[in-house]
């Protein structure tokens, strides 16, 4: 226990702490604060705070849309990202519109990045871990299970999708049909 307490003291006070303060704060400025001053969202948009937004003035976000708990919604710098009304996000969504170029012989961290915009229509449930990618556009009603990559236009409405590379599982089931009155019960409800 000593060992650790000396160690606290003794880096508290040096120049590294200083440095290491420095680099927390202005990481935290550029993480969670600077990108809110250009993003176009609506007023009830959601956006958790552990959200990573890159290049906002390229993002626009619908009504009453949630950004969920550890999402990445990166736009690139010539490519935008469109998120539409009432869209849901589970936690760790990644959304890319730019990627590495993959040429042999030079390292990809110094390629040039291919970028594409993304659009993703109205009511769209964007699963948990799922990975959209550049180019790609979803339609209205289209669910995206967890885990799956999308990796080319999903345009049909109101289907679910999974795997990687995402393909159409199955449609959305309708609505049920029932009246809401006065005198039912949860119970009538459901048993109907």
């Amino acid at each position: 226990m000593g060992k650790y307490v000396w160690e606290i003291i003794r880096h508290t006070f040096s120049p590294q702490f200083l440095v290491a303060l420095f680099y927390s704060f202005a990481y935290y400025i550029h993480e969670h604060v600077a990108w809110r001053s250009t993003i176009h969202a609506e007023r009830d948009a959601r956006i958790h705070a552990t959200a990573s937004i890159r290049n906002a003035q390229n993002v626009y976000v619908g009504k009453n849309s949630h950004i969920n708990h550890l999402c990445c919604v990166w736009a690139g710098e010539n490519s935008k990202i469109i998120l539409g009304n009432n869209l849901l996000m589970g936690p760790g969504v990644c959304i890319f519109s730019g990627n590495h170029s993959t040429i042999k012989g030079r390292p990809m961290t110094f390629q040039a990045r291919q970028e594409e915009s993304i659009v993703i229509g109205d009511d769209v449930w964007l699963g948990a871990h799922s990975v959209i990618t550049a180019g790609t556009q979803i339609a209205n009603g289209v669910i995206v299970a967890a885990g799956a990559v999308v990796t080319r236009s999903i345009t049909q409405e109101g289907v679910i999708v999974a795997g990687i590379p995402a393909k159409i599982v199955r449609e959305r089931l309708p609505a049920p049909e029932f009246n809401i009155n006065e005198m039912d019960t949860v119970e009538k409800i459901l048993a109907r």
